[in-house]
Order: structure tokens, then C-alpha cells, then sequence
């Protein structure tokens, strides 16, 4: 943290595994924090009331498994990532990928489709067994772009497509081929009733030249 220069970072068990409910808090020295409970000084007076115990015990056990694994999890979760990438970009157009091609989480996959809004690819994604997340954040009562999705200038219009792959380690081989095999046919079926202008995306293509 020292040589990234952050002044403050927090960090959630259950994204390396581990209990829900319980997390951590890094501050640089120097760093006031305003109590988030008052009335006790656990926690350094930070934040009142017992401590999760159990949580804490099991947050220190996912990360040091997580540490003696990461190699492997790495090696295996980005062959995932490039794998659905790369059959994505073989099997489909009007796609668009965001972020670093290598500079990215291991597991971490992001695309545009266009011409398809985002909460219809869920839900038919999910009746083909297939989970994902929408960058659009689709609610019941409107679609909100993704703030940082808009940070790094993508139109809304585009943006509401966007869909997130996210690999873990329970993963397989034979998920990862059934989502390479799946999601391709998926966005055909729903291009082929979707109301928007192909000419579009040949709009899109031009602005950023």
C-alpha cells in the first residue's frame, strides 16, 4: 500500500472466499477516520461494538489461501477470460471490449454488444443457465449507465449494452466452453428482433476514428 501511495484501501472477505459480513479497513498513518459507531474503542475507536470474531478468523484464512493459490488462480482464470474473449470476437460483430487487453483482473471480462440493451441479454443469458451482470445496472424503473464505463467516454446508448463476465474458481473447462458456445447464439436471436439501426454501430466506429 506504502509504495502504491493510497491513503486509505478496504478490502471484503467474500470476494477471496470468505465469510460474508466481514472486512477490513487499511489507512495510511497520518489518516483520520470519522467513527462509523461511536460509543466504544474497538477497532481503534473507529467503530464500536463487538468484533466479528468468527468472520475475522475466516477473512485470515481465505487470505492466506488466497496468497498460496494466486499463482494457479491467475494462470487458470485469465486462460478463461481469453478464451470466451477470443470466441467472442470470432463469432460475433458489433462487439466492443473495455479495459487493458492484459492490464485487467485475471478474471475479469467486459463487452459492449450493441444494438442489445443489457437487462434482455440477462434474462435470456440466465434461461440458458448462464450468469452474468449488466453494466447498465438495470433496475425495475429505468437504466443507469455505469459510472465508470461513462468515466472512460462510452455513450450511454452503447454503455446499456454492456455485459460482465466474472470467472472464479469453481469454475471448469466445460463452463467455459458452454458459455463460448451459448452466448454467440444468444445475441443472434436477439439482434434479429431488436429494434435498432445496424447503421448505428457504423455511426459509433466512425466517431472514434
Amino acid at each position: 500500500m506504502q509504495e502504491l501511495g493510497i491513503d486509505a484501501a478496504s478490502f471484503t472477505a467474500h470476494l477471496m472466499y470468505g465469510p460474508k459480513g466481514v472486512g477490513a479497513l487499511w489507512t495510511k498513518k497520518g489518516v483520520k477516520v470519522k467513527p462509523l459507531i461511536e460509543g466504544g474503542v474497538q477497532e481503534r475507536g473507529i467503530r464500536a461494538g463487538t468484533e466479528n470474531v468468527p468472520g475475522i478468523v475466516g477473512f485470515g484464512a481465505a487470505a492466506e489461501l488466497a496468497m498460496k493459490q494466486m499463482d494457479d488462480r491467475v494462470k487458470r482464470l485469465s486462460s478463461y477470460r481469453d478464451k470466451v474473449k477470443a470466441a467472442l470476437e470470432e463469432n460475433l460483430d458489433m462487439i466492443e471490449f473495455t479495459g487493458h487487453p492484459t492490464q485487467r483482473l485475471p478474471h475479469h471480462l467486459s463487452v459492449m454488444v450493441h444494438l442489445i440493451e443489457g437487462e434482455a441479454m440477462l434474462l435470456r443469458l440466465d434461461l440458458q443457465g448462464i450468469e452474468t451482470a449488466s453494466g447498465s445496472a438495470c433496475v425495475s424503473t429505468a437504466l443507469k449507465q455505469s459510472h465508470v464505463i461513462a468515466a472512460i467516454g462510452i455513450p450511454k446508448e452503447v454503455s446499456n449494452g454492456s455485459l460482465v463476465f466474472s470467472f472464479g474458481k469453481d469454475n471448469t473447462d466445460e463452463d467455459i466452453d458452454y458459455v463460448a458456445k451459448e452466448f454467440p447464439k444468444v445475441i443472434k436471436k436477439l439482434r434479429e428482433i431488436s429494434p435498432f439501426d445496424p447503421t448505428n454501430w457504423e455511426n459509433y466506429v466512425k466517431s472514434k476514428k
